[in-house]
């Protein structure tokens, strides 16, 4: 995917050093969310049980919807995912409005389904093709600083894990 802006020049879209922050920043979240989910529900659930064979499809299906949801809530709530928060860019649709419920849909499903989602020799990645919305970079929009976020999550992720070690014995 390269941005040149000549396919869709009435949007300023993000540049893949934008779309690349918003993935890693975006991923590393949602994968602790995820991965949170997981130990609390083998921690409570299965009783501080290890992760047997059979039930690793649990484990992955739980930490794949977690990801899913959180990107649909924040871009439903939003139009802007953490990432795309420190980025100063946000998701519209064709118009530069705010995407509909049905476009965030298709666009976090096809995130997730397409293993090659950032490829394509358009402008736009193939979950951004796929829901018909736009990712672009708007300089005026609130810059968050995530230094103090990832703390917090640093030490949700560290009491968590303390939590379920002490469950578990």
């Amino acid at each position: 995917m390269k941005i040149t802006n000549n396919i869709y020049p009435n949007h300023n879209l993000a540049n893949e050093t934008e779309r690349g922050d918003n993935l890693g920043i975006d991923f590393i979240i949602s994968s602790i969310f995820g991965l949170t989910a997981v130990v609390i529900y083998f921690a409570t659930v299965e009783y501080g049980s290890h992760i047997p064979f059979k039930n690793k499809a649990i484990a992955f299906s739980i930490y794949i919807a977690v990801r899913f949801v959180y990107y649909f809530i924040f871009e439903l709530w939003f139009s802007r995912t953490p990432g795309k928060f420190q980025t100063q860019t946000i998701v519209v649709n064709k118009n530069g409005g705010k995407p509909n419920i049905i476009q965030l849909l298709i666009r976090n499903i096809v995130r997730f389904i397409s293993i090659t989602s950032g490829i394509s020799d358009d402008e736009r990645a193939v979950h951004d093709e796929a829901s018909n919305t736009f990712v672009i970079q708007d300089s005026d929009l609130k810059k968050i600083e995530l230094k103090r976020f990832w703390h917090l999550l640093t030490t949700m992720a560290i009491g968590l894990l303390w939590m379920y070690y002490i469950l578990r014995t």
